[in-house]
Formats: C-alpha cells, structure tokens, sequence
C-alpha cells in the first residue's frame, strides 16, 4: 500500500506496506496523525515521530525514538537523523507525542529542525499531541492557528486497508513484544531436549536442512509436531542454512511466508536457535519496513544470545543508518556465499561415492 499525505504547508515507527499498487490518500495533518498506529503497528507513548515523504507525496519509512531527559537531546536527534540519512526522504512531519506537555519539547523541536534541514529534509509541520486517540487535540510548533483534533481513523480508507492486508495495531509497544513470548514454555523446554539429543546425532547435511525451510516456505506451511519444529531448529543451526535465508527478506512474494515462520520459530524454540529464528524475522521486518518489530526481534535474538554477531551487525546497521541499498547488496551477498558454499560440499569428493 502507497500512502500519499498532501498536507499544505501555508495552512499549518516503519511504514506498513500491505498493497504496493494501492494508493491511499491522507488529506490533513489530523488524518496523518490518526495513521500513525497503523504506520507503526502500535500505539505510540512518549514518543518522537518522523514521518517522511518522498519528492513524489509518498510516505516514507516512519521512525520512532523513546522520549528522553533535556540532556540526552542532542543524542536522540542524532539517531532520529541516522535513522533518516539512510531513505530518500524530502520532507518529513514530526509528531511529539507525550500524555503530559511540556515547554521543553520546543527546544527538542528546534534541534530537528535545525538537524534535519541539515541534511535536506524539510520539516512542514511539528505536532505535540498526547497521544493518538481519536479526539485528542493537537498543535503545531512551527506554525500559529495550526491545531486541530485527530479524527477516528477506524472508519478510514488507510485503517480498512491495513486491516484487509492483515497486520495488526497493538495497542502499546508492550503488546508487540508479547508475540514473541513461548506459547507454550513447557513445550520449549521439551524441545530443548530434543534438541540437543538430535543435534549429537545430526548427519542431515546443509543442501538437506535448507530443503526442509525452502519447502514449508514454498507451501507456507507452520511447523506444528515435535519433530517438525526439531527439524527447523537443526536447520537453523546451521549458520549457513541461515545466510541463505536473508534472501526471503529480499522477495516480496515469499516475504509473508517466510516471516510467519521465523515468528513460529522465535516464539517456540528454545536458545540458541531461537536467535537465529529472531535474527531473520528481524531482517525480514526492516526490509518491508516495520522498524519495531525489527528492533523488538534483534532485542530478542541478542538477549538470548548475548554476542550474536549477526544479529549485533544488523542493529549496528540499523541504528547508525546504513542505507537501504547498501544493506540490500550486503544480505544478498551473505545468501550469495552461502549457498556457493553449500553447493560446493554436493561437488567435494567426500560427497562423492567415487574413489579419487
């Protein structure tokens, strides 16, 4: 889906892509503040918003940043401007959105004007609203008589469109986090088990561990028994099973497949392997665009895991504001390596039942 926000200048979390041939028009400021739970996926607290545009009207990738203390401002812009440098952004609205206001978000608005007209993006609006709630007023830093009220946004073109894709709005970022938690710890203890006894054992070879994801990709089938989810976590085991992977989250169409597995995966499995689940539905998330998720799920993966070196590069990435394409050609040639190598242990002579 392409949202396109037209709000006038002289009348003063990543964006989700459902439909990428529908074009869903935002009329106002009170409409585009009435999107951004769908364009985050939830409901956002304490925040500072960016939502970008690009030089055709369309709207970007949405950051979002905890709100801090007056003496951590110059570091939040900071990563609000790492964030950005990385899209083809040209103009961005920035929304402060806090229960209580306060005078001294003024001051946080100027520094990301001013940062943000640094690096040529231009800032038409900057709203102070309490939250996103239909019916909650809003106010606009930078220009006077510029307020207003956020509409219900349930009965909108934008909200039917979300919802008919099949994503979900939470209703704090507490919610979002929760997807990620055992459905069932006691079966995640068990599979531990399992695990380790089945890893001892394991003469399944990388070529065949990469057969088992590709095919349940290809049919978007969910691990459901025991023994499947043993299969997935030997799988992923594979560090090189793994990089092959990255390259789901560069195919649109077996985008959604692949991530209802890695979800399936980081909540069931137990660690390690549920890192490796957590890394790719990460990466899955950033590239489509949903930034929270993406965090949440590399949050996941290194709390499991402490030291996960992919999943430590990835955040790096994300957070210091590599650029897209840049981040595109680095998981491709990852995939690319990986499976050189896998195919190259199919020609080695010790896969080979002839004698040199």
């Amino acid at each position: 889906m392409h949202t396109a926000a037209h709000p006038d200048p002289d009348h003063p979390d990543q964006e989700h892509h459902p439909d990428e041939d529908h074009v869903v028009r935002l009329a106002d400021i009170g409409e585009l503040a009435a999107a951004i739970p769908s364009l985050l996926g939830f409901h956002p607290e304490g925040s500072l918003i960016a939502v970008t545009m690009r030089g055709d009207g369309l709207i970007g990738p949405t950051a979002r940043i905890d709100l801090a203390p007056p003496s951590l401002y110059s570091g939040l812009v900071a990563s609000l401007v790492r964030s950005l440098r990385q899209t083809d952004a040209r103009i961005a609205v920035l929304f402060v959105v806090c229960e209580q206001a306060d005078p001294r978000h003024e001051d946080l608005i100027r520094r990301a004007f001013a940062a943000l007209t640094r690096i040529s993006v231009s800032v038409w609006h900057a709203i102070g609203m309490p939250s996103a709630e239909a019916g909650v007023r809003w106010r606009c830093y930078l220009h006077d008589d510029c307020e207003g009220e956020v509409p219900d946004s349930s009965a909108s073109e934008f909200a039917a469109a979300v919802v008919q894709s099949g994503l979900v709005t939470f209703d704090r970022r507490e919610d979002l986090v929760r997807q990620l938690e055992p459905p069932d710890l006691n079966r995640t203890i068990k599979l531990a088990d399992l695990l380790d006894t089945a890893i001892r054992s394991d003469r399944t070879t990388s070529a065949e561990h990469l057969a088992v994801l590709r095919d349940a990709i290809a049919a978007a089938t969910l691990p459901t028994t025991d023994e499947e989810f043993v299969r997935f976590g030997l799988a992923l085991s594979d560090y090189r099973v793994r990089d092959v992977c990255l390259r789901y989250a560069l195919d649109s169409k077996e985008v959604p497949a692949a991530e209802r597995l890695w979800l399936e995966l980081t909540r069931s499995l137990p660690p390690p392997e549920r890192a490796e689940a957590a890394v790719l539905l990460g990466v899955s998330a950033y590239m489509r665009g949903d930034g929270a998720m993406a965090n949440i799920a590399l949050e996941e993966a290194w709390s499991v895991q402490p030291g996960h070196s992919l999943a430590g590069l990835l955040y790096g990435a994300i957070s210091y504001g590599v650029p897209m394409e840049q981040l595109r050609l680095v998981l491709t040639d990852a995939a690319v390596d990986a499976q050189i190598d896998i195919d190259g242990d199919r020609d080695s002579p010790e896969a080979s039942d002839m004698s040199p």
